[in-house]
């Protein structure tokens, strides 16, 4: 084997190894929606209990926050965030965007459970909070789910392509290739 042969031979097995770890890292990132489903759940949980979990407020924070925002604002303000969220989701969708803002999406809904609470009517609209996070959430973790695999498809039919060249037996099943 010549110097040149065995350089394109390590450049071949570099470039399959590359694409193999590529795959790998496509895999764990297109469970990320699921984990951000789960941390939302487990974030909401203690939330739904909020009324046996956290003290109430005392006079001296309530009088320093102010005045809080009416049900009705919040609630108006909720519908507001989610048709946005889940249109923008949507357009993402759409247009193949790799775009991905899963977590942040928690923060939002976060802060829509403490207005809710300093506003004294969180146990009314838990539900309407939770409800809307995991629609937005798993609009967004199929967003995730769907770029990654036509990720992984592109990457195996080129896994599939190299190790024929290398004359290896590909590691992509057939109906991939």
């Amino acid at each position: 084997m010549t110097t040149t042969e065995a350089d394109s031979a390590q450049t071949q097995e570099e470039q399959r190894i590359a694409l193999l770890v590529s795959i790998r890292r496509l895999h764990s990132r297109s469970h990320q929606g699921l984990w951000a489903i789960a941390a939302f759940a487990c974030t909401s949980v203690p939330i739904m209990l909020s009324d046996r979990i956290f003290p109430p407020l005392a006079p001296g924070i309530k009088k320093m926050l102010g005045t809080p925002p009416s049900s009705n604002m919040i609630s108006a303000l909720l519908v507001v965030y989610a048709f946005s969220a889940i249109l923008l989701v949507l357009g993402r969708i759409t247009n193949g965007s790799p775009k991905m803002v899963s977590f942040s999406h928690i923060g939002y809904l976060i802060c829509f459970y403490a207005f809710y609470y300093f506003s004294g009517v969180l146990p009314e609209n838990f539900w309407a909070v939770l409800a809307t996070g995991m629609t937005i959430l798993s609009l967004e973790s199929y967003h995730i789910w769907s770029l990654s695999m036509a990720k992984i498809k592109e990457e195996e039919e080129t896994l599939a392509i190299l190790e024929r060249r290398m004359g290896m037996k590909s590691h992509v099943p057939e109906s991939m290739r």
